[in-house]
């Protein structure tokens, strides 16, 4: 019973393995909803909410018999979710947690739908095992990551034609399928998060040069800068393949950005013999070479090494070879010009030091 009436809740506790690493108190929730546009028109009709415990893991999943009751569902959902220190979705920052904002507002509900931080594990999927993947639909991560193929009752297309259904002849029947994929949905929630807290850590013993690549950039980009130049060297010291020699580019540049020339001079010489099929790494030496250490010499040297080495880009790299071999011809007569100039002052130095004879034999 809620202060908006009663709400219809469902819920047991399922064994659960030890989970490694514990994500802690999370609580996983999904919606269903009466169809995917969103918007003042879309209900939300069932919920399920999987919590961690000592026992077991307790999912209670939260039904709108009636649309005249989600005064009701809303405030009951909500309370399964204030406990926990965070909230967990697969795509609830696009999806679910929007819907359910806009429900609350159309209910007239007092306050906000307020809950604790959120963690799109959608997001975190994207970011780690793109490379991997075709697509990233629930279903597919359940295959690639997870390791199993989910005996799904109902289609996920059906689930609202199983709500109409109920509403209008009360049918059970379809309405039980999609509840239990609502349930499966955010069973499976529990294990992908501890699989991907897992990879954040890096500590999957078969990852390669584009896992770890993928890793660096991700804890990169979320601040975590010591995490994602670790995860880039690992990438790195796999010294060949794209994946390698782009994380080797990205620490380049970082060295570059410190100051570190030496360094990233060092890298990209070692990166230039490791993957030698790949012209990247020769423009960005190439490049470091004439602007950062002034030597176009060794810079048209690169460049001209890279073209008998990759007849297939040879002709990209012409214009920043005849480039700086003008610079070079350049320089090498600014050179000579000096030294002309240096010895003429010499002679003229000589001339006035000369010693004055005073006619006297």
């Amino acid at each position: 019973m809620t202060p908006f009436g009663a709400a219809a809740v469902r819920q047991d506790v399922i064994p659960l393995p030890p989970l490694d690493p514990d994500p802690g108190s999370v609580a996983y929730f999904d919606t269903e909803t009466t169809g995917l546009a969103g918007g003042t028109g879309t209900y939300v009709f069932a919920a399920a909410v999987a919590t961690p415990i000592d026992c077991g893991l307790r999912v209670a999943q939260v039904f709108l018999p009636e649309p005249g009751m989600e005064s009701a569902f809303l405030h009951a959902l909500r309370e399964e979710l204030e406990p926990a220190r965070g909230v967990a979705t697969f795509n609830g920052g696009s999806f679910d947690l929007p819907v359910l904002r806009t429900r609350w507002v159309m209910a007239r509900m007092p306050g906000e739908f307020s809950h604790a931080a959120h963690v799109d594990l959608l997001t975190l999927v994207r970011a780690l095992y793109r490379h991997r993947l075709e697509t990233c639909t629930l279903r597919y991560v359940e295959q690639r990551v997870l390791g199993y193929e989910r005996d799904d009752p109902l289609p996920s297309a059906l689930v609202p034609d199983a709500y109409f259904d109920f509403l209008r002849a009360g049918s059970l029947d379809l309405l039980e399928a999609a509840l239990e994929h609502n349930r499966l949905d955010v069973i499976s929630l529990v294990h992908l998060h501890s699989r991907l807290l897992r990879r954040l850590q890096g500590a999957d013993v078969d990852m390669d040069a584009d896992d770890w690549l993928a890793l660096g950039r991700h804890r990169w980009r979320r601040g975590a800068r010591a995490d994602g130049w670790r995860a880039l060297r690992n990438a790195t010291a796999f010294a060949k393949g794209e994946a390698a020699a782009t994380a080797g580019l990205l620490i380049t540049r970082g060295l570059v950005r410190r100051g570190s020339i030496q360094a990233a001079d060092t890298l990209l010489d070692w990166l230039e013999a490791s993957a030698r099929q790949d012209v990247r790494v020769s423009v960005a030496r190439a490049r470091l070479l004439e602007w950062r250490r002034r030597e176009p010499e060794l810079a048209l040297a690169v460049v001209e090494d890279a073209q008998r080495r990759m007849p297939d880009v040879a002709d990209d790299l012409e214009h920043r070879r005849a480039r700086l071999r003008r610079k070079v011809e350049l320089r090498r007569g600014d050179e000579l010009r000096r030294g002309r100039d240096g010895r003429q002052r010499d002679v003229r130095q000589v001339q006035l030091e000369a010693p004055i004879l005073d006619g006297t034999a």
